[in-house]
């Protein structure tokens, strides 16, 4: 994917969260990365959950299809208040991550926008939910 074609994409998210973040490369995790103050947090969030259709947090990720875990790896290791938004890839964009990052001290909050080479489906993500309910329904039967 070409610099041009990045950006187009990145685009996508950054046009609609507005031009009072300021973003720059981050290369060793190949992500745009911007860092802000709690007060924008509200506004922020309200429009990640607009543009993406997955959010996933400490406890939900464990649903999550195996391609997205297997990407981001690390990163899928979330702590209470982390979050990581997905959409699948589309027409004209592909899969995109957002990793959603408060600070320890709660006034600080990073995020990063992530080009995925993996992508899923809607039956994927069902497949992953279902699959998990089953190995919670099997343990509990077995004991």
């Amino acid at each position: 994917m070409s610099h041009t074609q990045k950006n187009t994409v990145f685009n996508t998210v950054t046009i609609p969260l507005g031009d009072q973040l300021t973003w720059r490369w981050e290369e060793n995790m190949s992500a745009l990365l911007t860092e802000f103050s709690w007060e924008k947090k509200d506004h922020i969030l309200t429009t990640l959950r607009e543009l993406f259709s997955e959010e996933w947090n400490k406890k939900s990720i464990k649903k999550a299809p195996k391609s997205l875990k297997d990407e981001l790896g690390e990163l899928t290791r979330l702590s209470k208040e982390q979050l990581i938004f997905t959409r699948s890839a589309a027409d004209e964009t592909p899969t995109l991550a957002v990793i959603w990052w408060p600070w320890g001290h709660g006034a600080t909050y990073s995020m990063r926008i992530k080009v995925l080479t993996t992508t899923y489906s809607a039956a994927e993500l069902q497949q992953a939910q279902t699959s998990l309910i089953a190995k919670l329904l099997q343990r509990i039967t077995a004991h």
